[in-house]
């Protein structure tokens, strides 16, 4: 059970690091191109890359899940698995080149339906003229993955994309101007990353394009990945959805407001995810093998470890949204109200996300595509109730709602299935230490905003921090916590024993 744990906290860190690299790398983009290009434009951008992402996860069709699992049934050195990899990248590459032809033939409708005026029809274009080459890096990333090496993945989907984008937006905004800048990196960053990954594929799995040209389908793998197509665009599509709803009833610039709140929120949630990609497959295994207590041990600690890392961020955006949004310029701090709700909105997310991790891990899938269905439906309900009326804070009121909803029926069905739960007296130390901290910055808050902005967040992220560790450290940590501790630090047993 130790060793497992150790497992999870280091590979978790490995995908967590790339995560994070890229969700910072993105952050930085949005902040610039509000800085640089205004609230109008991010929202067109978001408008865009909504668009073009859930048709890269409709052509994609489920294979970059499918061709991971497929690899990893044939041996290595197999030329099965070659010939695996090659069906799958010309199979998405047929599914993607109609769908990129179709968007670009209703580009103009797509523009008008979400509220936008030529701009937004020239940026879907050149936004959309990517999508080939984004569904090869996404099923040829899980392709690699599938043989052991998760860093080109990384690289290409994590570093070259947001990184580019950032360095060329600069570069052709100082060159060409604000158009060109919303224009051209988002596509040239996908083709620099595209043709990087590439040369990386062709060495690790020995693929070629003669191998794609000539690869026969392969309708086993072919018909695993279609449901999981379906999950994938009902979740692309929910992620979305207040954005293109925003755009449906209030325009470009009010997405462009909603934006930064949307983005910096959404970063409280990054542990989440590293977390759960990572136990996954581990409570899927004890399942399997019937340690039902084994699993309710792990799904408790886990439940815990993402507390523990999502509070203190969240203290941090509750306490400071103006001083945070200050960062993307005047006009975003109108959304200081709109990032508060979406932390709520988030947090509820990252406490309970793991509810839904093993509800599909442990043979549940057909009740979280019901609790998908659901959540979507009243999802777009409350916001074509909320938006009208309210814009920005109606959406990000909507989606809390949809959050606690969500999170409240996995806990039952959790309950129900499992028999456990992950709630215990140690999972309200992070919340009493939060707590701590939220007050102490509360305290100090009136001379913090007397100080410049940067200073002032850095301060207070410092006090927040400081204060939450104490009272962690005051409160101890668990057995099994420092059972890990110990494990991943095995030098410190070392220095003891001398």
């Amino acid at each position: 059970m130790i060793q497992q744990k150790v497992t999870i906290v280091t590979e978790a860190g490995y995908s967590f690091a790339g995560f994070i690299a890229g969700q910072g790398l993105r952050f930085l983009f949005t902040l610039l191109v509000a800085k640089l290009l205004g609230a109008e434009y991010l929202g067109i951008y978001a408008l865009a890359l909504a668009v073009v992402q859930i048709a890269e996860v409709l052509a994609v069709g489920g294979l970059d899940a499918g061709v991971l699992r497929y690899v990893n049934l044939h041996e290595e050195g197999s030329d099965r698995r070659s010939a695996l990899v090659a069906s799958a990248l010309k199979t998405t590459l047929l599914y993607s080149l109609p769908l990129t032809l179709l968007l670009l033939v209703f580009s103009g409708s797509l523009a008008y339906l979400l509220n936008g005026d030529k701009l937004l029809q020239l940026t879907l274009v050149c936004y959309v003229c990517s999508l080939p080459f984004q569904v090869l890096i996404a099923v040829g990333g899980h392709a690699v993955q599938g043989y052991r090496k998760l860093r080109p993945k990384i690289i290409a989907g994590q570093i070259l994309v947001p990184g580019t984008m950032l360095l060329l937006t600069l570069l052709v905004n100082a060159v060409a101007g604000h158009v060109p800048a919303l224009l051209f990196p988002l596509p040239l960053s996908v083709l620099a990353a595209y043709l990087w990954l590439w040369r990386q594929l062709c060495a690790i799995t020995g693929v070629s394009l003669k191998d794609v040209w000539y690869a026969e389908t392969d309708r086993m793998m072919l018909r695993y990945a279609k449901p999981l197509m379906l999950v994938a665009v009902l979740g692309m599509v929910s992620h979305w959805l207040d954005i293109l709803m925003l755009g449906v009833y209030a325009g470009a610039e009010t997405v462009g407001l909603y934006q930064p709140a949307a983005r910096t929120a959404g970063l409280v949630r990054s542990v989440l995810l590293a977390f759960a990609g990572i136990a996954a497959p581990m409570f899927a295994a004890m399942h399997s093998r019937g340690e039902i207590r084994e699993l309710e041990r792990l799904f408790r600690i886990l439940s815990r470890w993402v507390m523990l890392a999502a509070i203190p961020p969240g203290v941090l955006l509750l306490l400071l949204p103006k001083t945070v949004l200050a960062f993307f310029g005047d006009p975003f701090a109108i959304a200081a109200p709109v990032l508060v709700v979406l932390t709520v909105a988030v947090l509820v997310q990252s406490f309970f996300g793991l509810y839904d991790t093993i509800l599909q891990m442990t043979g549940y899938s057909n009740i979280c595509f019901i609790n998908g269905i659901a959540g979507f439906s009243v999802h777009v309900l409350l916001n074509a109730l909320f938006i009208p009326r309210f814009g920005m804070m109606g959406a990000a009121a909507a989606l809390a709602v949809v959050y606690l909803l969500l999170a409240t029926a996995r806990v039952f069905q959790v309950r129900v299935f499992l028999g456990f739960h992950a709630f215990s007296f140690s999972l309200l130390k992070p919340v009493i230490a939060g707590v701590a901290a939220a007050a102490a910055l509360a305290a100090v808050k009136p001379f913090f905003d007397t100080l410049p902005g940067a200073v002032s967040f850095g301060s207070a992220m410092l006090l927040v921090f400081v204060v939450y560790i104490l009272f962690v450290r005051l409160m101890q940590l668990e057995q099994e916590e420092l059972d890990v501790i110990l494990e991943l630090f095995s030098f410190i047993k070392r220095t003891k024993k001398v």
